[in-house]
């Protein structure tokens, strides 16, 4: 049976029109497999970075590294090796941007850091998840069509059709799906009601 990232990139090859597919994609060498293992990996981490994907939430506090590491910052900690991309520093559950706790990313000589004035902090951020078997239909769908989109000059003679663009097109209306369904799946807190609306009960 073909592993999900062969599935994935033969349904790359198939948004694009192309008839034949590959039997494996790590050791296929057609141009079609050398394509798809080109540019496989670095789709697959676009998509994740692309929103914060349910499967790939995790939630850790950070390692402190340095107090009072420059001028500007209380706290350095060191990034999660894990981390693919940091969404935010927990805060208020219900946060927005004029909320967020701030932070910035460096590095030192050991790795990337991340530098805020929060002390104890937990961050929430999209896991570099590399197990395509762990991988939802919608983002397989989503990692299928970007692949698509990348291979398509070299594998339709500079895309003359513009296959390419109807997949990039289809990626993007993919994306909000996944994220309507994202939300869907989330139950906020309700905002409480004003006391005018509770006298009035």
């Amino acid at each position: 049976m073909a592993s999900v990232s062969t599935k994935i990139a033969n349904m790359a090859l198939s948004h694009l029109g192309v008839g034949k597919q590959i039997s494996d994609i790590t050791t296929d060498q057609s141009q079609e497999g050398k394509a798809c293992r080109e540019f496989y990996e670095i789709c697959r981490d676009l998509v994740l970075k692309g929103f914060d994907w349910p499967f790939a939430t995790q939630f850790v506090t950070l390692g402190l590294v340095e107090e009072d590491p420059t001028t500007e910052w209380a706290f350095s900690y060191r990034y999660p090796s894990s981390c693919i991309r940091l969404r935010r520093i927990l805060s208020l559950r219900n946060d927005n941007r004029q909320s967020r706790t701030p932070y910035r990313i460096g590095r030192d000589d050991d790795g990337k850091l991340v530098y805020t004035d929060q002390e104890d902090a937990e961050v929430e951020f999209t896991f570099h998840v590399t197990n395509a078997e762990e991988y939802p239909d919608d983002f397989v769908m989503a990692v299928s069509l970007l692949l698509a989109n990348y291979m398509a000059p070299r594998l339709t003679a500079g895309d003359p059709f513009k296959m390419g663009e109807r997949a990039i097109r289809l990626y993007a209306f993919q994306i909000k799906n996944a994220e309507v369904s994202a939300v869907n799946e989330e139950q906020d807190e309700e905002e409480p009601e004003s006391e005018f609306i509770r006298t009035r009960s």
